[in-house]
């Protein structure tokens, strides 16, 4: 029988915390050298607060992908895994809070660990291959829903033991990715944590409305807190070893001196007044990527600024229909992405030189993220698991039925995972 527990405070202070397994206690060195000493909330002081934890069975660190899979986070909130050579069935997950909704949550698998959030209480560690968990920490202990999502925008970053998450809750949490249990908090002033906490070799980074938090991602300390007046910062952070790049709500992009208490080494006006970044940025190889939304007249567009002094390295009008940009990532070399038009709404970047490549149109409307593997683009319509070939630069459809009864309308969110040899 599973035993639970609940994290006080003086719980949490304690260097070895306890896991209940099967009836059996087990006990686990946190060997990230954090006590939560530094946290500013220790005791919950509302039911939301409340973290309780539950062990099914231990990760050993020797699990392994058995065979190639996809899995699939449904607009539901519920997860589906099919073998990849056929697309046949393999399990399902749902949640037991209630949700009924992603929003915008991503999953994220290591070393054959799933570990997934849902838009309520519930944190998840899963065995890949079969769906079975190996951990369920509940962040809250409220039973009836009273809000549209508890948590959203979650990417759940991993540096070494820990793996993070916001909530709305005004929380932000480090648990420990072996067992869930909880190892440092900190309480931010809004609860408006819609975007995912990024991480660097020392930091963590969170956006909260109008300010910018930044820790010590191992033991939770905060390191300073920069405010931007009354105007959200609510858009995707980025960070590289020594800035963090930030985009307000209107039209700013600023880039944060980390290690100077976030003095503002450059930043960058947009043409419009409301370019809706949001999660359309991305960093790599020295440069900032943004997309914006078409602007009444005015097309969608990718920029891309060089992060050492804002300067424009190229800006690229896409030539496709649609005004949201719906999906927004890097692959080798290339920004690849979708609009929200039904026709005409997938588009290629050339990363270095910002060139579009000229593409047919796929069959159906992009649904999904664009997952990159080898030479191919992988992506979900309503009917079709697509594959775009780099070299050949066609597509190529497989049928693929999935049953999503979500009501709303975000990407839905999908991975393949290769069996390691």
């Amino acid at each position: 029988m599973n035993r639970t527990r609940f994290h006080f405070a003086y719980y949490i202070l304690m260097l070895f915390t306890s896991v209940t397994l099967m009836g059996q206690e087990i006990e686990s060195t946190i060997d990230d050298g954090s006590s939560n000493e530094y946290s500013n909330d220790q005791v919950p002081t509302s039911i939301e607060e409340i973290v309780q934890n539950t062990a099914y069975k231990p990760i050993t660190g020797q699990e392994k992908v058995a065979s190639d899979c996809l899995i699939l986070l449904k607009n539901d909130g519920s997860l589906a895994a099919y073998e990849l050579e056929t697309l046949s069935h393999k399990w399902d997950l749902s949640f037991d809070d209630g949700a009924y909704n992603k929003m915008d949550n991503h999953f994220r698998i290591e070393n054959a660990i799933l570990y997934t959030l849902s838009t309520q209480r519930e944190f998840l560690a899963v065995d890949v291959n079969t769906g079975e968990k190996y951990w369920k920490t509940e962040i809250g202990q409220q039973k009836e829903i009273t809000k549209r999502y508890v948590t959203d925008g979650q990417r759940l970053p991993i540096k070494g033991s820990l793996i993070y998450v916001a909530s709305n809750n005004t929380q932000l949490y480090a648990f420990d990715k072996r067992n869930g249990s909880l190892v440092w908090n900190y309480k931010l002033q809004f609860p408006y944590n819609n975007y995912s906490p990024v991480i660097n070799d020392d930091y963590l980074l969170i956006s909260n409305a109008p300010w910018v938090y930044c820790f010590d991602a191992r033991t939770g300390q905060a390191i300073w807190q920069r405010g931007f007046g009354n105007v959200p910062m609510y858009a995707q952070l980025q960070i590289d070893a020594e800035k963090a790049f930030t985009a307000s709500e209107r039209n700013k992009i600023y880039a944060l001196d980390i290690a100077n208490n976030a003095a503002i080494d450059w930043e960058y006006e947009t043409e419009h007044d409301s370019p809706r970044i949001k999660e359309n940025t991305l960093l790599q190889n020295g440069v900032y990527y943004f997309a914006a939304r078409k602007n009444g007249d005015d097309p969608a567009t990718v920029t891309a600024l060089n992060t050492a002094d804002g300067q424009v390295v190229w800006k690229t009008v896409l030539e496709n229909d649609g005004e949201e940009i719906d999906t927004f990532y890097a692959y080798n070399d290339l920004i690849v992405g979708s609009t929200d038009a039904a026709e005409n709404g997938f588009f290629i970047i050339d990363a270095k030189n910002g060139e579009q490549w000229k593409i047919e149109s796929p069959k159906e409307k992009v649904l999904s993220n664009i997952f990159g593997m080898g030479d191919e683009l992988y992506f979900i319509t309503e009917n079709f698991l697509v594959s775009f070939n780099l070299e050949r630069k066609k597509f190529d459809y497989r049928a693929f039925e999935f049953d999503d009864q979500g009501k709303d309308s975000f990407s839905l969110h999908f991975e393949i995972a290769k069996a390691e040899k």
